[in-house]
């Protein structure tokens, strides 16, 4: 594997806390950068102005003034999963709980990561990559893919996901991704992708042998080509330029610590006597 970049990532709302210098800097989600100069919206964050549908709009409605809250819990859930994930390619041990037996997961969690973890003992891929930031001057965008691995043989790109649902955001990201491999990669472009779903509602193996599945999971691909769904990602994107004319990250910066200087002593005033 050779020609993708290794790119500082913005991520959601990173805390990092630099206590030599005593300061504390609040990262923004959404955007890549080589150099810490030039900045490029990530997939997803472009994707945003793509509607995820009839559906999902009305199951928003339905959660009323929980939504936020419901959407939160299930980004925290997908990241808890998808770190799991990252720790087992990495050929780390992964555990249900610490030595004292609190959880690290909850059971839908891990039920999911055992779904990841039958498709990989099953198919055996060859992993070339994982967690692979990559950004694109030419296409102005940023990316982390997931997995990028070997399949029988064919070069794989795989996006796991922990929705409810698999959406059309999420093939034109998928188409995206393969499109900026493809462009650090000429010789060793991505044949095949697809979204591995933890939440599919397959039964088990494909009869037939033509699907990669089991109980609960499937490796779901997208029918269309690949440059048909780059050309509607496009479309999207020229909404987001549109809606975004001057994007850039809204990093914050802030001291670690606080402190009055030259304080004096606060005298406390004598109570004021009351008259009758």
């Amino acid at each position: 594997m050779h020609g993708y970049l290794i790119i500082l990532k913005i991520i959601t709302m990173a805390i990092i806390h630099k206590g030599d210098i005593q300061r504390i800097d609040f990262l923004d989600e959404r955007f890549y950068t080589r150099d810490g100069v030039v900045f490029y919206p990530s997939v997803t964050t472009v994707l945003e102005a793509l509607p995820k549908g009839f559906g999902y709009s009305q199951w928003l409605k339905d959660l009323g003034s929980n939504a936020d809250e419901v959407l939160k819990r299930a980004g925290d859930s997908g990241s808890r999963v998808h770190g799991a994930i990252e720790q087992y390619l990495l050929g780390n041990e992964v555990v249900w709980a610490d030595e004292n037996g609190n959880g690290y997961y909850d059971w839908q969690e891990w039920q999911m990561i055992n779904k990841f973890v039958e498709f990989w003992q099953t198919h055996k891929p060859e992993l070339l990559g994982a967690e692979i930031n990559m950004v694109s001057d030419t296409l102005r965008l940023g990316g982390t893919m997931d997995i990028i691995c070997r399949i029988n043989g064919e070069l794989w790109l795989i996006d796991t996901k922990t929705s409810n649902n698999i959406y059309d955001s999420h093939a034109l990201q998928l188409a995206a991704y393969a499109t900026m491999w493809n462009e650090f990669n000429p010789d060793n472009k991505v044949q095949r992708f697809g979204v591995m779903w933890l939440k599919a509602l397959t039964r088990g193996a494909d009869k037939k042998g033509e699907k990669i599945q089991g109980l609960g999971w499937q490796l779901k691909e997208f029918d269309e080509p690949l440059t048909d769904l780059w050309n509607s990602f496009c479309d999207v994107r020229r909404i987001w330029d549109r809606q975004n004319p001057n994007y850039k990250p809204k990093n914050l910066t802030l001291p670690d610590r606080l402190k009055l200087e030259d304080a004096k002593p606060v005298r406390t005033p004598e109570p004021i006597a009351e008259t009758i």
